[in-house]
């Protein structure tokens, strides 16, 4: 049989645990919200317009996607722009040969010139084409990325860690400068990589057709005669 001493005891035990864990609880809670509101608050500069997204794994994997993506998009480009140069060489070599016959002759000069021009718009594809944006500590233009070395090489280290560890303040930073580095790599690729490209395909393929269409007129004349 348990005294009673013991079971009044075990009663208050059993009211007081809770409540003193609750209390514990509610310090605890107190404690990270004070946490929270002391940690240092970035300019709305670094921050918008990601300011209030949180920090979580399906916004990590659609930058990190979507960046993958580009950056396959200018291997591909780049891979498409050399086949380009390769093939016009050879083609540029074979004309050349063909320059004297008085039948070839102007399809020679005619795949010649549109391969020049395929060749060279290709050319124009890869090569590398940036400029380095001024920045100082005060101003910082709207195109200045961060994540890029032709931007940020003529900074010092010094004012490139500040401004690397101020947007790296929050989450919303981190993601502004992520998404900052995509909209570069985009713009790039379209503006700059992607247009010489088509150019290049369409003056490749233009010349042979050209030229077919006057191989072709100058058979018939022949044979008509």
């Amino acid at each position: 049989m348990v005294p009673a001493c013991v079971a009044t005891g075990a009663s208050l035990l059993s009211e007081i645990q809770p409540r003193g864990y609750s209390a514990h609880w509610q310090v605890t809670v107190d404690q990270r919200m004070n946490n929270t509101d002391s940690r240092p608050n970035p300019s709305s500069d670094s921050a918008a317009p990601f300011a209030d997204v949180r920090e979580r794994g399906s916004a990590d994997y659609l930058l990190r996607t979507i960046q993958q993506h580009h950056v396959q998009l200018s291997f591909m480009a780049d891979t498409k722009a050399n086949i380009i140069i390769t093939v016009t060489s050879i083609v540029m070599t074979l004309a050349l040969g063909r320059i004297n016959d008085p039948l070839l002759c102007w399809s020679a000069l005619i795949l010649i010139v549109f391969s020049l021009l395929a060749l060279l718009t290709a050319i124009l594809a890869i090569l590398p084409k940036f400029h380095s944006a001024g920045v100082s500590e005060s101003t910082r233009p709207d195109e200045f990325n961060l994540l890029f070395f032709g931007h940020f090489m003529n900074v010092d280290e010094a004012a490139f860690q500040r401004k690397l560890a101020t947007s790296m303040q929050s989450d919303g930073g981190i993601y502004r400068l992520l998404s900052h580095d995509l909209y570069s790599l985009g713009s790039y690729l379209g503006r700059h990589k992607y247009p010489f490209l088509r150019m290049s395909y369409r003056f490749f393929l233009s010349g042979f057709v050209i030229a077919a269409v006057v191989q072709m007129a100058i058979f018939v004349m022949q044979w008509s005669r």
